[in-house]
């Protein structure tokens, strides 16, 4: 499998794909809340086949969107409370 940064031969491949590593360090958190609040539906994830990933872009506009991440499911990112 390759990873979102690997090295293939001279080429670079930059996958918006992270792994639940590289997801915890791109949004600042420890990689234990990160698997907190993947099984709790926090956070947009994608799994296939047992494989937790994250999309990147998915990543930013959950942050932009201000959820209150104690209170609001990702699936509920619209539904937001503004004032958490």
């Amino acid at each position: 499998m390759i990873s979102p940064s690997s090295d293939i031969g001279n080429q670079r491949v930059n996958s918006p794909w992270l792994t639940p590593i590289e997801a915890s360090q791109y949004i600042g958190v420890a990689l234990g809340t990160l698997r907190n609040w993947t099984s709790a539906r926090f956070i947009p994830f994608a799994k296939r086949g047992g494989t937790v990933r994250y999309h990147r872009d998915t990543l930013d506009t959950w942050l932009s969107s201000g959820v209150c991440i104690e209170l609001t499911p990702a699936s509920d990112v619209g539904s937001a409370d503004p004032n958490c």
